[in-house]
């Protein structure tokens, strides 16, 4: 793969949910989900809670007051989330929100918009964060 995201993998897929625990049950209960980590949406204040599946597959849930229908964003793991940040503005995409830490997850990440109006979030964690599957 060439351009800005050469490199990069599919990290997680995040998701709305207005009942964040009725979904986390069902996805613990009935589909064999792991829970990695609880936190705080960043802008929001609300709850987030990343899981796994059994082959280490992610969903981020971000709850929210009520669901929209839409997909939030596609997450995207990348060694340098300021370089992949800055190359992804040049190719025309919008910055959300700049380069910031997140401290739960051990991880540096920046969201950007594309043309079409996807939120691509980028994210690199630091070793021992709770948000890699197996470490």
């Amino acid at each position: 793969m060439s351009g800005p995201l050469a490199g990069a993998v599919l990290d997680h897929v995040g998701t709305e949910e207005a009942d964040v625990d009725a979904r986390v049950a069902f996805l613990v209960d009935t589909l064999g989900f792991r829970v990695l980590r609880w936190g705080t949406h960043v802008v929001t204040g609300r709850r987030i809670v990343m899981l796994t599946d059994p082959a280490g597959t992610k969903l981020e849930l971000m709850e929210v007051a009520e669901r929209t229908g839409a997909l939030d964003h596609v997450g995207y793991r990348v060694a340098d989330v300021d370089a992949a940040h800055a190359a992804l503005l040049a190719a025309g995409c919008t910055e959300v929100r700049a380069p910031f830490e997140i401290a739960a997850a051990h991880a540096r990440s920046s969201l950007v918009r594309e043309t079409a109006g996807h939120q691509l979030q980028l994210i690199a964690y630091a070793p021992g964060s709770p948000d890699m599957p197996g470490t």
